[in-house]
C-alpha cells in the first residue's frame, strides 16, 4: 500500500461530485461494474461500458480508477499498465508560455539533458523529459485561478513500483518551491 504519497481516488472525487456528474452514487456505479464482471474484464472495457451508459468519458475514468481501488485491483498511485505516477503543483504570478521558459532551464539541470519533448501554444504548454529506464516528468502550464497566474502541474510518471513514490514526489515539491 501507499503511504499517503498520494491520495485515494475516493479522496480526491467526493461521492456528491460523482452522483450529480454521471446520477448514480459510486457505490452504485461499483456494484453495477461487478455485474458486468469488472473484477475481469480491465480499465479500458470498464471505462468504455461507462461511456455507453452515458457518463462523460473523464468521469467514466474517474468511476473506473474509483472502482479498482474499492476493489483491490490497483492501488493510489498505479496506473492500470501496473506502473506508478506522483504529482505536484503550484500556482505562480505569469503566463504560461513564460513560466514554462523558467521552468525548463531548472528542471533541465536537475536532469542532465534538455526536454525529450515540448508542445508550445495552446492552453496547456508542456515540457517532457524522458528517462533511459523509461520513467518521465511531465511538466504542464495553464491560466490559474486568480488572474494573471499559473498553475504549473508535475508529474513523475512510469515510476516501476510504490516505494518510489515518496523521493519522486518530494522531488517534484521541492523544484516547484524553487521557483
Amino acid at each position: 500500500m501507499t503511504d499517503g504519497t498520494v491520495r485515494s481516488h475516493s479522496q480526491g472525487m467526493a461521492a456528491d461530485r460523482v452522483l450529480a456528474a454521471t446520477g448514480r452514487s459510486p457505490d452504485d456505479w461499483y456494484e453495477r461494474i461487478d455485474g458486468i464482471g469488472g473484477r475481469t474484464i480491465g480499465h479500458p472495457a470498464i471505462a468504455a461500458w461507462l461511456v455507453d451508459e452515458g457518463v462523460e468519458p473523464w468521469w467514466a475514468q474517474g468511476v473506473t480508477i474509483g472502482y479498482e481501488q474499492s476493489r483491490g485491483l490497483r492501488i493510489p498511485g498505479q496506473r492500470s499498465d501496473g506502473t506508478f505516477a506522483v504529482s505536484a503543483s503550484r500556482q505562480v504570478p505569469g503566463e504560461r508560455e513564460a513560466v514554462l521558459d523558467r521552468i525548463v532551464p531548472v528542471f533541465s539541470a536537475a536532469f542532465g539533458f534538455a526536454p525529450t519533448s515540448e508542445r508550445r501554444g495552446g492552453k496547456r504548454p508542456s515540457a517532457r523529459w524522458t528517462f533511459p529506464d523509461r520513467e518521465s516528468v511531465l511538466v504542464t502550464t495553464e491560466d490559474g485561478s486568480r488572474a494573471d497566474t499559473v498553475r504549473i502541474a508535475t508529474q513523475r510518471e512510469r515510476l516501476v513500483g510504490p516505494g518510489r513514490m515518496p523521493d519522486a514526489k518530494a522531488e517534484l515539491q521541492g523544484w516547484l518551491a524553487g521557483l
